[in-house]
């Protein structure tokens, strides 16, 4: 048995020749040629944290191995031009794939034909960094809110590293209360952390993308002034978005502090100045860590509402709650995590959603109903996909299911996909809808485990 090996460094046509030694191709011989080439990777991105992948190209079967970086993946459906594998988790930063055939050590190398999280060439832009000044030890009014993007400026990227720093001793929420971390861009590829000051100053907060990865790295910032008197009053939520038409109870917590230190059994008060609603109590004592919570009830909620929570008998200094209504029109769905995955067995990961008015930036919305509609199908074929996402032929739908879940103070809603009683290479699809107009399509498959 005879190999050619070779390098193609341009997208082309070529053509292969077999000849015996005498270079006149006798016709008393028959010859046999098998071609293995990888060609391309759909989607040519994936997130950190992995995902499926399809490889085109041809001479493709079972039986080949296949290595994405230095890891060597099981091989979910094959045919002659496609394989799908699920990619597993790798850093920032291009990776190669290669396939092999044990059998005559024939391969194909894909160099850098896979990117996971971030590119070299992708931004990353701050969407919300201004902040009030903010008591020491009180949480900032606003999240900082940072984006990936594409080259373009435009496409979001999802799944790309982004690590938070902080200066001046500034504590960050999606660090678990800790001055740095890394976190993964969501589907929209946002980063998002509450600020909490630790210091009076300024405190910068920086946003990088891929960390470590790509020099010059990118990185965007926004400044945090704090300031510290003998009693100051923070909230947790000073700023709600409601959708219209919700009935729900909302806890209102407070954080009573004293030159930055949190002061307990501290008399809250809690105030309706607009609007209607009910509160649990009209009063609350601070714990150890300085908070005092009561409860918000909005039934059948339709015209946005203020209250006040103020410290002491003298009702002084204050901190105003803004409730705002958000009419079901307004509001529109941004995919989180979850779409898009596909595993091996019955057990999916949780597929969230988030809910948020028009506003630019959006603001997350409480309370929305999400109706998620699923429909699990068996695809033509053995599941492997045209290119496009969507498998060639016509799926068998097994089972249809649907359910509501109201969105949390995070916009957030979340559904598990199931396959119920059935197995094999399966699929679901599921509509997300809220409001009056906003509508996600989302894609889940299953594979039996290799």
């Amino acid at each position: 048995m005879s190999r050619l090996d070779a390098q193609i460094l341009i997208a082309t046509s070529f053509i292969v020749g077999i000849a015996d030694v005498r270079g006149d191709g006798r016709p008393d011989y028959w010859y046999h040629a098998h071609v293995l080439y990888g060609d391309s990777v759909i989607p040519a991105r994936v997130p950190v944290s992995g995902g499926a992948v399809t490889l085109q190209g041809t001479g493709f079967a079972p039986s080949l191995e296949v290595a994405v970086g230095s890891a060597n993946v099981g091989l979910l459906a094959t045919n002659s031009s496609q394989i799908l594998v699920a990619a597993p988790a790798q850093g920032d930063g291009a990776q190669t794939v290669t396939i092999t055939d044990p059998v005559s050590g024939a391969f194909s190398i894909m160099t850098d034909v896979l990117t996971y999280g971030a590119a070299s060439t992708d931004k990353i832009v701050l969407l919300q960094g201004l902040n009030p000044s903010t008591p020491v030890g009180t949480q900032a009014t606003y999240p900082v809110t940072a984006q990936v993007l594409a080259a373009d400026g435009i496409t979001p990227v999802s799944g790309a590293t982004v690590g938070w720093t902080t200066t001046n001793a500034a504590t960050l929420s999606a660090c678990g209360g800790t001055t740095f971390c890394s976190m993964i861009s969501d589907q929209n590829g946002i980063a998002s952390t509450w600020v909490t000051p630790a210091a009076v100053g300024n405190a910068i907060i920086t946003a990088t993308l891929a960390p470590g990865v790509y020099n010059p790295p990118q990185s965007v910032s926004a400044s945090l002034t704090a300031t510290s008197t003998l009693s100051d009053i923070g909230v947790t939520t000073p700023y709600l978005w409601i959708a219209q038409g919700a009935s729900l109870s909302v806890p209102l917590t407070a954080r009573v502090v004293s030159l930055g230190s949190p002061q307990s059994g501290v008399t809250v008060n809690f105030f309706i100045d607009q609007g209607a609603g009910s509160l649990s109590a009209s009063s609350a004592l601070t714990n150890s860590n300085g908070y005092a919570s009561v409860t918000l009830t909005l039934p059948n909620f339709t015209t946005s509402a203020q209250l006040s929570a103020c410290v002491g008998f003298a009702n002084n200094p204050c901190q105003t709650i803004y409730v705002n209504a958000v009419a079901t029109a307004s509001l529109n769905l941004r995919a989180v995590a979850g779409g898009e995955q596909v595993v091996t067995g019955t057990v999916f990961q949780p597929l969230t959603v988030r809910v948020t008015d028009s506003s630019t930036p959006p603001n997350p919305v409480l309370g929305a109903g999400v109706l998620f509609q699923s429909t699990v199908a068996r695809p033509a074929g053995n599941g492997l996909t045209s290119g496009a996402g969507d498998p060639a032929g016509t799926p068998v739908i097994l089972s249809t299911s649907q359910s509501t879940v109201q969105s949390d103070a995070n916009g957030l809603a979340s559904t598990v996909p199931s396959l119920g009683a059935f197995s094999g290479v399966l699929e679901i699809e599921i509509q997300v809808s809220a409001g009056t107009s906003a509508v996600l399509q989302e894609e889940v498959e299953s594979f039996p485990v290799p």
